[in-house]
Order: structure tokens, then C-alpha cells, then sequence
């Protein structure tokens, strides 16, 4: 290992910023933190930690470029409609990046990134930390060399309940498009869970750094909260290979709940529960355990200073555009049906303290694990909060 010290930028200190900060603290042996940008750094739990350290602290992405400070790594965590502009920016700059999930909102900002990535030789990575995990790796291995036969169904619930101080805590949080216009599609799918409808692509990926490409959808979206956009969604994704993807996901929900999935392949059926291991268990009755793809939160940036630290391998993706890019195909698909917003009388609302409530469709954990457990999308369930018009299909963009 080089004795080479990486100069780092965070661009982005509130929020899951946050956490990165505690992740470079702890790598401090091979990192240095030179530059923070944030346009309101005083809002951040660690800004004043930051700031009796001297750390400058710069209101724009182009004011940091200005200066000619040189970094090795960039590490985004600004919001969604800055991805693509900040990583573009900073691999012409001349910078390696590790950007937040999702890797950006559109698809044409994708293939922008790409086209970037391409071009400079820097590498992109995208923040997706089951993908960077031993646990999922390993997995993933196997199942490319045929260890557990072809994919049969792969499916997820997750129930992650969000109050009013959720959507009320910036200006896009469940919104299609920003205050500026520029696309958003915040969403469960979109954001807080992304993850998870991610690993299932990630894992039928044909090779080890790529995803699965998704062919068409069948979803439904709803609405529970007074937002733009949908909090609770069923989908069924159809890949282009024909594997089956189903996911279950809200945020109207009165207690967290997964994620837990189930992963059928010809020879086995592969389970976790949030918490736990991954499993195999074989047709033959033998078992395998994968470890707990939660147990390294940060290796997606231990993996990138070692990247940097390595220059020969810094080049070899682990969750790059071709791994992350067909969750953005899914996110823009489902922002072409339609969202239907709750009858009132299926909702409870709890005070959860002075000024923060949760709205929430009452044993919403247990219909997410029916549907979850019966491979049926809402409709189908008959449930009666659910819309009798049935599921809309959509064919994804990369195929239209």
C-alpha cells in the first residue's frame, strides 16, 4: 500500500453527509479532508467540529473549482439534481468520485455522466453500499456461476415510515421537480429505498459490475402524504432476460418493517431479514451464510481511497453507471403512471410530537408482507385502500 496520503472533498455535510464524515475520521490514517462545500454549512451537526478544524468551506461546487485546490476524491452527498452536474464537473476537474444514490435523476443525465466518465478515465462510483459489501459480492459471484440455476422470482418489501418533518426537510423531499425545474422524482423507490429494488437488479447483473436492464414494469403508485409525488409503491419489474422482480416499499406505515427479501433460484431459496445474514438454503438441504450486508456501511469509501491508493485497479468498477443506472430506468418508468392519492378514510394520523405528524394506512406492515408473501401486486389483494383500476404497465425507457 502506498504511503500516499488522499485529499478528499465533501461536497454536502448535512444529512447523509454526515455519516461520511464519520467514515473519513475514520480512514484518517489515509485521508485528508481539505475542502467542505455546502451552501448552508451551519445547519450540519459536525459544522462546528469542521470549522475549529480550518477546513475551507465553500458555498458552490465552481467557487471550490476556482481555487485550484487539488483533491483526489470527491465524495457527493448534495441532493438528487446536483449528481450529474458536481460529478461531471469534477472528473473534467480531473477528480475520481463517489457519488451518493441514486447516481441521478434522469436518464439523459446518466448517459451524460458516462460520456464523462469515459472520456477523463476517472472513475464513478455510486454510493449503493449493499454493492460494495463482501456479503452481496459473494453472493453475486455464485449465482453468475450458476450455483443456484436460473432465477425463478427475486422479491422485497420495506416499510420505512416518514413523518411531516421528513417532506418538510428541504425543498424537493417528495417532490417531482425542484424550485429550479430540474427533474427530482423523489420517491421511496426513488430514494429511501432505493437500495434494495437495486439489489435485485445488481445481483442478475450478467457480469459483475453490471445490473440487470429492466424491460417493462407493472406498478401502482400512491399517495398518502400532501405531496407531488407517491410514498407507497408495488412494482413488478420483468428484466430482459425474463427474470422476475417484485418490490414492495412505503412510507406509510405506522412502524418500520424490513427490508426483507427472498430470492428464488432453481436450486435455492435465498432470504434475509433486516438485522440478520444472508442465507442459502440449497434444494440438497445444505445451507450457506453470506454475512450481513449492513455490517459495512462504509466500505464504499474504504474501496474508493483504496482505488486511489492503488492507480493500477482505480479503474475497475464496483458499482459504476452500468450497475447503477437501470434503477434509474425503473425511477423514470413509474414517473409515467399514474398516482393515486389515498381515500382519507383508509388514514390515521399520529402526533408523533408538536408540529410532526405521521399519516399512515393502518396495518400497512402486515399488507406489504401479504402482498410480499403471495407475489401480488395491491390491486390484486383487494385491499381496500387500493385502487380497483388495477396496475399500469409501462414499457422502460431504455427500450422505448
Amino acid at each position: 500500500m502506498s504511503s500516499k496520503t488522499v485529499k478528499l472533498l465533501l461536497v454536502g455535510i448535512g444529512g447523509y453527509g454526515h455519516f461520511y464524515i464519520d467514515g473519513i475520521e475514520a480512514l484518517a490514517d489515509q485521508v485528508e479532508l481539505v475542502a467542505i462545500v455546502d451552501p448552508f454549512p451551519a445547519q450540519a451537526l459536525d459544522w462546528p467540529t469542521l470549522q475549529a478544524q480550518d477546513i475551507p468551506c465553500f458555498d458552490t461546487l465552481d467557487a471550490f473549482l476556482a481555487t485550484g485546490i487539488t483533491v483526489d476524491l470527491a465524495v457527493l452527498a448534495s441532493p438528487i439534481s446536483f449528481h450529474a452536474d458536481q460529478s461531471c464537473a469534477l472528473m473534467e476537474a480531473g477528480v475520481h468520485v463517489l457519488c451518493e444514490k441514486p447516481i441521478a435523476a434522469t436518464i439523459p443525465e446518466v448517459e451524460r455522466m458516462r460520456e464523462v466518465r469515459d472520456s477523463t478515465g476517472k472513475f464513478l462510483e455510486i454510493g449503493y453500499q449493499w454493492s460494495f459489501s463482501e456479503a452481496v459480492q459473494n453472493l453475486k459471484t455464485d449465482i453468475l456461476s450458476g450455483h443456484y440455476g436460473m432465477a425463478q422470482c427475486l422479491s422485497t418489501h420495506v416499510a420505512w415510515p416518514r413523518t411531516s418533518a421528513y417532506y418538510a426537510r428541504n425543498s424537493w423531499a417528495g417532490k417531482i421537480h425542484n424550485a429550479q425545474g430540474a427533474p427530482v422524482y423523489d420517491s421511496p423507490v426513488a430514494n429511501a429505498t432505493a437500495h434494495f429494488l437495486h439489489n435485485m437488479l445488481f445481483v442478475l447483473g450478467e457480469t459483475q459490475q453490471s445490473s440487470a436492464l429492466p424491460r417493462k414494469i407493472r406498478a401502482e403508485c400512491y399517495r398518502v402524504n400532501p405531496i407531488e409525488n407517491y410514498d407507497t409503491a408495488c412494482l413488478e419489474v420483468e428484466t430482459e432476460k425474463g427474470d422476475r422482480i417484485l418490490f414492495y416499499t412505503t412510507h406509510a406505515a405506522d412502524a418500520n418493517d424490513g427490508p426483507s427479501f427472498l430470492y428464488r433460484f432453481e436450486g435455492a431459496e435465498i432470504r434475509y431479514e433486516i438485522g440478520g445474514d444472508i442465507v442459502a438454503y440449497l434444494a440438497d438441504g445444505s445451507i450457506k451464510n453470506y454475512g450481513n450486508p449492513e455490517g459495512t456501511h462504509m466500505r464504499k469509501l474504504d474501496v474508493c481511497v483504496a482505488k486511489v491508493l492503488d492507480a493500477d485497479g482505480a479503474t475497475t468498477p464496483i458499482c459504476s453507471i452500468e450497475a447503477a443506472s437501470s434503477h434509474t430506468y425503473c425511477v423514470n418508468a413509474l414517473q409515467q403512471i399514474p398516482v393515486y392519492t389515498v381515500d382519507p378514510a383508509y388514514l390515521q394520523v399520529k402526533e408523533i410530537k408538536p408540529g410532526e405528524q405521521l399519516t399512515f394506512i393502518p396495518n400497512m406492515g402486515v399488507h406489504l408482507r401479504e402482498a410480499f408473501e403471495q407475489q401480488k401486486l395491491f390491486s390484486e389483494m383487494n385491499f381496500p385502500w387500493a385502487t380497483p383500476m388495477g396496475a399500469a404497465v409501462v414499457v422502460c425507457p431504455i427500450h422505448s
